[in-house]
Order: structure tokens, then sequence, then C-alpha cells
């Protein structure tokens, strides 16, 4: 295997989950609603978005981006969405001119399909084309969202320069309590893509099962497909144990699958460097540490009115020990 290889199966699968997720119109809006404060996105139908089933990543980016278009009407007129999922480690400091060359491709695609004697009257314009940049590198995004700041002495000149301003959504960049409290599909995507060890892993999703429990069923198996996929991507080298572990009797997969899952992580040591083994020699006050952990996690769930099965399953807990904790908290 080449050296870039597998960090580029791992990118590939990564943004290939993202897209998968996100060809939802129900999602794209509600990405679009929870994490874009414009005005005109509260006048967004999902009844009016319609995708463009076409990739305008040009040649020389294939390996760096996938893409999703949405053609959506708003005050009667389409509106363009381009959606450029940018699931590298680093930031390009080319996303501008990148944005540029993906905007005129758009308009000359559209172009195509329109009557050439419409586009050469005075009345007529071209459909607005909104790019928004939806990055999850560790690395804040520090690239000017402004277009003309790439232009060489750029303050010398004013509106007679090519300009525009696109939207990032920057993944890392959301806390804890603000992913939580949106409730939704996308929120809990994001706090997961945020995860960087097994121990936030299982206390993020102890503190989101209530969430993804009262997801519209649709949602409910997105999440828990994405969820499935991105768990090969943290834990190399697991992804066949995962997929037996996940799947339900039917060959499917389901919340109970992933809680299984991530159960059996936390017994067995998937992940990489965290196996028994290599805590021999530790202090009892860590294996301890990891019990009170795992309590609190408990006692949030029976807060939050979690049934006794479903709290054993995310915790490990047998039902007799959560039922324990239920009368000391209750």
């Amino acid at each position: 295997m080449v050296p870039n290889e597998r960090g580029d199966q791992i990118h590939q699968r990564h943004d290939t989950s993202y897209r998968f997720l996100l060809s939802s119109k129900k999602i794209f809006v509600e990405l679009l609603r929870s994490f874009v404060h414009k005005g005109w996105v509260q006048d967004i139908d999902e009844a009016n978005v319609q995708e463009i089933p076409h990739s305008f990543v040009l040649q020389d980016f294939k390996r760096k981006e996938a893409d999703l278009v949405y053609r959506v009407k708003l005050n009667g007129e389409d509106v363009v969405f381009y959606l450029l999922l940018e699931m590298q480690s680093k930031v390009d400091f080319s996303m501008p001119y990148r944005l540029l060359l993906y905007q005129v491709e758009i308009w000359r695609y559209l172009l195509q399909n329109e009557d050439k004697a419409k586009t050469r009257q005075k009345s007529f314009r071209l459909p607005a084309i909104i790019p928004i940049v939806l990055y999850n590198g560790r690395q804040r995004w520090s690239v000017h969202r402004q277009f003309r700041k790439m232009i060489a002495n750029e303050q010398m000149f004013g509106s007679e320069l090519i300009d525009f301003e696109y939207i990032c959504i920057d993944v890392a960049r959301y806390t804890e309590e603000e992913l939580l409290l949106l409730s939704n599909t996308i929120g809990s995507v994001f706090l997961m893509d945020q995860t960087e060890d097994q121990e936030q892993l299982l206390k993020r999703l102890g503190k989101l099962m209530v969430t993804i429990q009262r997801l519209p069923e649709e949602s409910q198996q997105q999440f828990v497909t994405w969820m499935a996929n991105i768990l090969t991507h943290k834990l190399p080298g697991s992804e066949q144990q995962i997929r037996e572990l996940i799947q339900d009797a039917k060959g499917g997969i389901s919340i109970m699958g992933l809680e299984k899952t991530l159960n059996a992580i936390e017994r067995k040591g998937i992940i990489e460097g965290k196996r028994e083994g290599k805590r021999e020699g530790k202090q009892e006050g860590i294996i301890e540490g990891k019990e009170q952990e795992k309590r609190e996690i408990a006692q949030r769930l029976i807060a939050m009115g979690m049934e006794t099965s479903s709290i054993a399953v995310a915790t490990g807990f047998t039902l007799d020990q959560v039922e324990q904790l239920r009368g000391r908290f209750e």
C-alpha cells in the first residue's frame, strides 16, 4: 500500500458517509436551519428542494472533496446551493478560487438546458448560487471567506473586482452544549464526528440516546447507518468485527445494534491501544474512575426516562445493576 493510500481510503469513506446523509432533502434543510443564520433560510420549504444529480468537482480536485448540488425555489426564483464536503485534516487556502471554478461550471451546466433566445434577453438573470463548505478537520478554518482577498493589491480597487463570499460550516468549532441543544440528526452527527477517543464516544452516545430514539424512523436509520460507517473510520482494522456486531437478525442495522457495538468496544477493547493487556500496571484508581463515569452516564439516562434494558446496553451494566442505581437515584 502506498503511503497515502490508507488516508485516501479513510477520507473517501468519510465524505461518502456525509454525502449519503446529506442526500436526504430533510437533513439538508435541517443543516441549513441549524447552522446557516440567514433570514432567507426560514423561507426554504423541503417540498421545493430538488437535487441536481451532477458533480461539479473538477478533475484537478477529484481526490480532495465531494459535492452536493440542490436547486431550491425561493420567492418563485431558482436558487442553487452548492455544498462542498471538505473532509480534509488541513485547510486549503485555494478554496475561494476552487469555489469560483465550481460556480462557473454550474452556470455553464444550467445554461446548456436553457432556451438560447431567452438567455439573450435583457431580463434574463443567472440563478443565484450559494456556496457552502462543510469542513470537519481539527485545525480551525482560517481561509478568507471573500474571494477578492485572494487577489493581489485588492485594497487598491473597488467593486470592479470579481467577488463573492462563501459560507463555512466548521464542524469542530461547535460546542457539545450547542449540538445537544439542537436535538436533531445533523447536530447528533456533528457531535459524534468530533469525538477523539473511546471514553468520549461512549459518554456522548449516552447523552444522545434520547434524542436519537425520538427522531423520525427514516432519520434514525440514516444516523445509525452514518455512525456504522464512521466507526469503521475511527477504528481502523475493525471493520468486519463492527459489521458483525451492528447487524440485526435481518442483516440490517439498528439503534440496538449500535448500542451493542459500542458496549463491545468498551468491554473487548476494539480500539487499538485500549486493550486490557495494555492496561496492566495501571493504578486501580483508573478502573474505578471509569466505573464512576459509567455510573454517571447511567444516572443521566435514568433521569431522562430511558428504559432499564437500553441503559444496560449503553453502559455495559447488568439489569440488576441499573435497577440498583435507579433505586439510589430516585
